[in-house]
């Protein structure tokens, strides 16, 4: 057989292969079948309509409701959950599909602890407390990947690969931990005041940080840089017992963090005393009550004297380059 012909037959041969693999396989008419059997287990979910999440484990309840200044944890003292959890466990109940079925036996449901008591019993409502989603979380499957699920109402448990823990948490970890936040190239100002000395910090329209208070002097732009990046998305280790400002020093706070944004609005963050035990710092958002526990990182972060800030001053020589550079520029057609 000559060399073309074979080529020929091998190349048929690989195209048959191919739609053998894709009609017996993938674009078989059993496999298009299962997976149009697949369907969400609660199809008529909208995160968007959820008012009310309660979860209940066999140790403790949590239930978060939506107020207009965020989703509020009940029965605490206007503790706010962080929008990304209660995000999160919403898009995992619109995710739910009805699929790997583990039992359809009413008695095994004790078996998978996806009953009261057992497991983690999740409900969802809005408005009027309309059910959006009923179920249970039990056991975790023997590869500890997965859990067992059952909607409520039904005998049907079904292996899901989404851990109970998205949904179980104590009160202090669906806390939102943000102490504050703003976009870093929106800020325009910076002041940092001690005990000892109040430096004010200004960006110009080159962009530029320069000193502005109490000497007039370019700034460490990195340094500066560096304190903005950090505070603009701080987050709490934890958080004090209670509200009593005295207590913490932040009645007097050892420093006082205060940004000016493009549009003049004013976010501030005083740091009180130290928590020895935990070498951490007390720290409260002024435009909150709530006091929390931030990092020795961050304190030091944001912690600067001028000495820090100032720019390093140039040499003779360089600066008789960049006036050459500039008299260049401005030279050149």
């Amino acid at each position: 057989m000559k060399p073309r012909t074979t080529v020929i037959l091998f190349g048929v041969f690989l195209i048959l292969l191919v739609f053998v693999y894709l009609f017996e396989g993938p674009l078989s008419e059993k496999e298009r079948s299962k997976k149009e059997r697949v369907v969400e287990l609660f199809p008529d979910f909208q995160k968007d309509s959820a008012v009310t999440i309660s979860v209940k484990g066999p140790l403790q309840e949590v239930t978060l409701e939506r107020t207009d200044a965020g989703w509020e944890i009940t029965n605490t003292d206007g503790f706010f959950a962080d929008p990304q959890l209660v995000d999160t466990a919403l898009q995992t109940v619109a995710l739910f599909k009805q699929d790997t079925i583990a039992s359809k036996n009413p008695e095994k449901k004790e078996i998978f602890e996806v009953v009261p008591g057992k497991g983690v019993e999740v409900l969802v409502t809005a408005v009027d407390q309309k059910p959006l989603a009923h179920f249970f979380i039990g056991k975790p499957t023997p590869d500890s990947f997965s859990s067992y699920l059952r909607k409520d109402g039904s005998d049907e448990v079904l292996q899901t690969n989404v851990s109970k823990t998205v949904f179980l948490k104590d009160v202090e970890s669906w806390r939102d931990k943000t102490v504050i936040s703003f976009p870093v190239d929106l800020a325009t100002q910076l002041t940092l005041k001690t005990s000892e000395e109040e430096i004010t910090l200004e960006l110009d329209e080159k962009g530029t940080w320069n000193i502005t208070q109490p000497v007039k002097t370019p700034a460490q732009q990195e340094v500066v840089k560096q304190i903005l990046t950090t505070l603009s998305s701080l987050k709490a280790l934890g958080f004090a017992d209670d509200y009593d400002i005295a207590q913490y020093q932040l009645d007097d706070p050892q420093l006082t963090v205060t940004i000016i944004l493009k549009d003049q609005v004013e976010k501030r963050l005083l740091i009180g005393k130290k928590n020895e035990e935990k070498s951490q710092y007390y720290a409260k958002n002024q435009a909150n009550k709530t006091i929390y526990l931030i990092g020795k990182y961050h304190f030091d972060t944001a912690n600067k004297g001028l000495t820090d800030l100032k720019a390093e001053e140039k040499t003779e020589v360089e600066t008789k380059l960049e006036s050459a550079d500039e008299t260049t520029d401005v030279n050149e057609p």
